[in-house]
C-alpha cells in the first residue's frame, strides 16, 4: 500500500468513526423514541461528562455502547434483566466481535447500571456476577531504541520531529499531544505539561533530543508566524491568548488523525515493517525506560496511569527482552565452548 493509498483508507476509516458517533449522538440527543432508557442513558453521559471529568473519546465509546445495547432491545423495553445482558454479548459473538469489544461493552453495561443502582432507579445491578469473556491478553508491538532512531531520521521536517521527539521522550498519548499548548512546553527546565485521562495533569521531564527538536520547530514558526511561541523559547515576554503547540493550517488544533498519517508515513519512509501507531511511540518509551532499570513507580508517573496493574503490562515486555538476550548469551557462550573444545581437540 502506498502513501496516497493509506491516507485514503485514514481518512475513510476516520470518517467511518465520525460517522458512527453522530449516529450514536443523534440517538440519544435528539431520538424520536421516547424510552425511560434512552433518557437514563442521556443522564448518565452528563454524568460521566461533568462528573467524573472522562475525556470527549471515552464518553463517546460509552455513547456508542450504549446506543448499540439500547437500540437492540426488544421494542418498549424499559427495565433491563440479566437475560438482556448475556443474549446481548451472545449476540455481539456471533456478530463476530472479538472478547476486547465484549469486554468493553460489558464494562460500559456495569458502569451504567450501577450509577442507576446508586441513585435507586433499580433494585439491582443485572451485570452482577458476570464474568469478562476470555481472552489472550497481547502484548503491545513495541520498537527498538535503533527503530525510534530510523524515524526519527526520517522526519520530513522540524514539525514531523518535533512531534515523534514528544510521542516517544515524553510517552504521551495522541489527545495530549493534540491538546497541548505552547505555553505548556518550558524548554529552559527541560519539561511539558499535559492533561491526560480524567482531566489529570502531570508534569513530564523531555530529553535534550526533544528539546533540541520542539526549539528549532518553534523558532520556525516564529520565523513564519504571527504572535510567535516566545514562552517556549525562553523569552521574558508572556502569551495570554492560548496558543496550540501544533495548529492546522487554519490555526487550530491539529487533528488526531494527522498525528497518525504522521507516524505511518515516516515509519514507511524509515522502511519499518511492523504494524504502529502514535501509540506504539508511548508503548516503546515505556518498555525502554524498564530495560534501562526505571523504577515501575515512575514510569506509572510518568505515564499518568492512575494504576500500576497498567503499567506492569510493559514489565512482561522487558522480562521478554531480557528472555531473548540471555538466550542469544547461552548460545554465543555454547559456541564458544564448542570451538575452544574442537581447538583443543585438534591439538
Amino acid at each position: 500500500m502506498d502513501s496516497q493509498d493509506l491516507q485514503d483508507q485514514l481518512i475513510k476509516d476516520q470518517a467511518v468513526r465520525s460517522s458512527r458517533v453522530r449516529i450514536a449522538d443523534g440517538l440519544l440527543q435528539g431520538s424520536t423514541v421516547d424510552s425511560v432508557l434512552i433518557e437514563s442513558a442521556r443522564r448518565y453521559l452528563d454524568f460521566l461528562n461533568r462528573d467524573r471529568g472522562l475525556s470527549p473519546n471515552t464518553i463517546a465509546a460509552y455513547k456508542n455502547d450504549l446506543t448499540g445495547f439500547i437500540f437492540w432491545l426488544p421494542p418498549n423495553t424499559e427495565r433491563v434483566d440479566r437475560t438482556h445482558v448475556t443474549r446481548y454479548l451472545t449476540f455481539l459473538k456471533s456478530a463476530g466481535h472479538k472478547p476486547a469489544t465484549l469486554s468493553r461493552n460489558l464494562a460500559t453495561l456495569r458502569g451504567w447500571f450501577a450509577w442507576q443502582k446508586a441513585a435507586g432507579n433499580i433494585p439491582s445491578n443485572p451485570s452482577d456476577g458476570l464474568l469478562n469473556p476470555q481472552r489472550v491478553r497481547k502484548l503491545p508491538q513495541i520498537l527498538t531504541v535503533a527503530e525510534v532512531g530510523l524515524m526519527i531520521a526520517a522526519a520530513a521536517n522540524s514539525r514531523e520531529r518535533a512531534v515523534l521527539e514528544l510521542l516517544y521522550g515524553a510517552g504521551l498519548r495522541v489527545s495530549e499531544l493534540a491538546n497541548m499548548d505552547v505555553r505548556d512546553v518550558n524548554l529552559n527546565h527541560g519539561y511539558v505539561r499535559c492533561i491526560g485521562k480524567g482531566s489529570k495533569e502531570r508534569l513530564v521531564p523531555i530529553g535534550r533530543k526533544a528539546i533540541e527538536a520542539v526549539r528549532t520547530y518553534l523558532a520556525e514558526t516564529v520565523s513564519t508566524t504571527r504572535g510567535a511561541p516566545l514562552v517556549a523559547l525562553g523569552r521574558r515576554k508572556q502569551i495570554e491568548r492560548v496558543v496550540p503547540l501544533f495548529p492546522d493550517r487554519s490555526g487550530n488544533r491539529l487533528n488526531r488523525l494527522v498525528v497518525w498519517q504522521i507516524v505511518k508515513r515516516v515509519a514507511a519512509k524509515a522502511k519499518i515493517k511492523k504494524s504502529l501507531s502514535p501509540h506504539t511511540l508511548r508503548h516503546s518509551f515505556a518498555t525502554h525506560l524498564l530495560e534501562n532499570g526505571a523504577d515501575l513507580r515512575a514510569v506509572q508517573e510518568l505515564l499518568g496511569h492512575s494504576s500500576i496493574v497498567t503499567t506492569q503490562l510493559y514489565t512482561h515486555i522487558s522480562r521478554k527482552h531480557l528472555k531473548k538476550a540471555y538466550e542469544n548469551a547461552q548460545l554465543s557462550i555454547h559456541d564458544y565452548a564448542f570451538s575452544k573444545e574442537a581447538e583443543t581437540l585438534r591439538k
